[in-house]
Parts: structure tokens; sequence; C-alpha cells
């Protein structure tokens, strides 16, 4: 793979490696970054690389790409996203997926709705991932699932897990009853326990946004409401640890 030597913070193909920092450009381009010699090399191989690009003092594994730039180490650090990069970045093609796509072999998915953080979008794919979920279903508003930090929370789930999006929160609903599934959604003001519903049929797991839980469109669309015990002094979970309980309570019930 032939590598080019950029020298100029000029250079167009630099410049625009600058832009694609912007989540929206990077999206409308159809890529993402990829940070950090452990991120690149758990990016599985039918994931394409559409550019490389390598710190002048970076030895370590190198993907194949479209093409390959070797950048200066002040330039690299200018481009890099985190402080203490790794030497690589990689622009990735993005891959998307429709609803209709959305694999349904386990019977178990987790929609979605609103969430905006992160690091618990990030989380809430890593432990889909270890539980063998189908896959994530994310209405308009969650937070774009190629977003560096959610990259890094989902510590290379990214790569395994299938996601789509829905136009609403109703549409994701529908798919998951038009698939034979049932909805349940984590919820304050019930009396139902987690563990009451059976989690052995098909279903999908709703959460909702962070501040302000699931929407009442949600909650009304829901099969059932379910509370987590909270027998201390806390309002509330975080989003990702509620859908951690609930993911592995489908486990339980379904082992």
């Amino acid at each position: 793979m032939k590598t080019i030597r950029i020298e100029s913070s000029a250079n167009a193909a630099y410049k625009r490696l600058v832009k694609l920092k912007t989540p929206s450009r990077a999206r409308k381009e159809g890529v993402f970054l990829l940070e950090g010699e452990r991120t690149v090399k758990e990016l599985p191989q039918d994931w394409k690389v559409e550019s490389l690009w390598i710190s002048e003092n970076y030895q370590g594994f190198i993907p194949k790409a479209d093409a390959a730039y070797l950048l200066p180490e002040p330039l690299f650090q200018k481009a890099a996203e985190t402080v203490h990069s790794q030497g690589i970045l990689a622009v990735v093609y993005r891959k998307e997926m429709t609803l209709e796509e959305m694999p349904t072999a386990q019977g178990f998915w987790i929609i979605l709705e609103n969430l905006q953080d992160p690091g618990n979008a990030g989380t809430i794919l890593r432990t889909a991932d270890a539980c063998a979920a189908d896959g994530l279903i994310l209405t308009k508003g969650t937070v774009d699932l190629y977003n560096s930090k959610v990259i890094r929370a989902s510590m290379g789930s990214l790569f395994h897990i299938p996601f789509a999006e829905a136009e609403t929160v109703e549409e994701a609903i529908d798919f998951i009853h038009e698939k034979g599934g049932q909805v349940i959604g984590t919820h304050l003001h019930t009396d139902l326990s987690y563990e009451d519903p059976d989690l052995k049929k098909p279903t999908a797991i709703l959460i909702g946004n962070e501040g302000n839980g699931m929407t009442e469109k949600a909650a009304g669309a829901c099969d059932q409401l379910v509370k987590i015990p909270m027998p201390g002094r806390a309002e509330s979970l975080n989003a990702s640890v509620a859908a951690g309980v609930m993911m592995y309570e489908v486990l339980r019930q379904r082992e």
C-alpha cells in the first residue's frame, strides 16, 4: 500500500479530514472516524477503510485501505480527537441497515427512544453484544452510534451488533409487533416488577431519554411497563444500567 506524506495543513485531503471531526459532515459523506490501534484492529474485514492517517512516530498495526497518508506528529495531533492519540486514525465507510433488514433470530431487541448520551449508548451496545441481542432500533433524536464517544464506549461492539433507525417510536414498536414480539418499557409509575413479564417470548426492551424517560406515546404503545426496584434514595437508574438489568433478566428467564 502506497503511503503519501503530507507536510502542510493546507493540503486539501488533510483539510477534509479535520472537517470530518464534525459528526454532521462525516454522516453527510457516509463515513466515520476510528481512532487508536486497538479500535482499528477490531474493525472486521467486511468494513471498508476509505483512508488511513498515520503519525510518523507510529509503529503498530496498519490495515488495508483505499489510501494512506503519513503525517508529522503535530499535524496528526491536530486531526486526532483524543488528547493522547495512539498515532493512527481511519476514515471508515458507514454501514446502514433498514428496519426491514433487522435480524429476528433471537427474538430479542433493544429500542432506544431519544437516548442522547454517547456513553450510555456505547455501554448499551456493549451489553447487547454480550447478551447476543438481535440488534438495536433507534428513534430519531437518539445519538448517532457512529459518534466517536459511542464507539469508544462500545469497545468494538459497534461492529458486532446490527442497528437501524425508525422514523418514530411507533414505527419501531409496530415492527416488533409485526415480528410477533412484545415491547416492555421501564417506567417509574407502575407496580409491575421487571421479573413479572414472560421474557422468553420475542421481546424488545424500550429505554427512554436519560432525563425525561420515555414519552407518553411510547409508554402508551408498550405492551407492559415494568419497574426495577430502588429501595435506596436515588430517584432513578442510569439508562444504561436499567437496560443492562433488563437484558440480563431476558437471559435469566431464557436460560
